[in-house]
């Protein structure tokens, strides 16, 4: 009796770990699948036009060509990828045309840019900023930083402490400026500039808003 009942746990055992070993191998192929997936749909036009499908890309472009990020380091413009994870989806792509994205499937304030703001924030990798900024202890002049920007950065590389926060965590509107963050002291300058800006193109008869 008790060799039949040890007979059966030990079947059990097996069945168990090849029950495993096939739900480890099915989730790895499923996950290669979808890498391999990914990394095939791609867009056929440019990345700002799938951009603008969803995102109201005129305003942001504004903003950015009133910023200190208007060029990048090879002294081109800027485009979104460059900073943002770019996110396609043919599916979602084909249903953005003509409004119909944001007023079918998403509520009215989805793209609400005070709620988008922390996201946007945090979506934004490390790398990408160090793709220009490959020295962390000089500013765009080519200078030393200053103490309190060494120790932050010490904290940022795990150096001396560390830190939760993104790069764009703590260097915020340094590109884009919503209506909501232009009265705070350390943007005055950058409100200056895109007011020029606008007043500039509305008498062009480009964007007034």
């Amino acid at each position: 009796m008790g060799s039949c009942f040890s007979c059966k746990v030990h079947f059990l055992r097996l069945l168990t770990a090849v029950l495993f070993a096939f739900v480890c191998s099915s989730t790895a192929l499923a996950a290669q699948d979808l890498e391999q997936s990914s990394a095939v749909a791609k867009p056929s036009r440019p990345v700002v036009e799938e951009c603008k499908r969803c995102h109201d890309v005129k305003v942001y472009q504004t903003e950015l060509k009133s910023s200190v990020h208007a060029l990048d380091k090879d002294k081109k413009v800027i485009s979104c990828e460059q900073c943002h994870t770019f996110h396609y989806d043919p599916l979602t792509s084909y249903y953005a045309r003509d409004e119909y994205y944001d007023k079918k499937i998403f509520p009215p304030d989805a793209f609400d840019r005070r709620k988008l703001q922390a996201h946007a924030r945090n979506a934004i990798k490390a790398e990408k900023c160090q793709a220009c900024h490959k020295d962390l202890y000089k500013n765009t002049k080519d200078e030393p930083l200053s103490e309190i920007g060494r120790l932050c950065h010490d904290a940022f590389l795990g150096k001396n402490g560390e830190t939760r926060k993104t790069c764009a965590g703590c260097h915020i509107n340094i590109a884009h400026l919503p209506e909501f963050d232009r009265n705070m002291p350390t943007n005055v300058d950058f409100a200056k500039r895109l007011r020029k800006s606008k007043a500039a193109a509305a008498d062009k008869g480009g964007i007034k808003k």
